[in-house]
């Protein structure tokens, strides 16, 4: 949401990994080579305080590859056109979840896709 301009705070960084959740080993031991701290099998703190969550299924959405072809390459970090999943793709998954922390996320997404569709014209 953020790196899309919501005005909102989260404290991680969500990334999809395109790999069974079996093997989240292989994402853990790349963190900890690259000095994070692992909080939870799939959370990893880094020495910037920037802590990322690995996902490896999201409720609510087509496969991986399928949103992969349709996301949007932005700049994140340094990294240019790092794939991001569209806000509408995001409200998806968020509608589907339903957790208090998305339904409040959700109100803030439509005022944003509407913003997007108003500028676009």
């Amino acid at each position: 949401l953020v790196i899309q301009g919501a005005p909102v705070v989260t404290f991680d960084t969500d990334i999809w990994l395109d790999l069974p959740a079996r093997d989240y080993m292989r994402a853990a031991n790349l963190c900890l080579k690259l000095g994070a701290t692992m909080r939870a099998n799939t959370v990893f703190i880094f020495p910037d305080d920037l802590i990322v969550n690995f996902l490896y299924a999201v409720t609510g959405l087509k496969s991986f590859d399928s949103e992969l072809k349709n996301a949007r390459r932005l700049n994140w970090l340094g990294l240019r056109r790092v794939p991001v999943l569209a806000l509408q793709r995001i409200y998806r998954s968020k509608s589907t979840i339903r957790r208090p922390k998305d339904i409040a996320h959700m109100q803030i997404l439509k005022q944003l896709m509407t913003c997007e569709k108003y500028i676009k014209r």
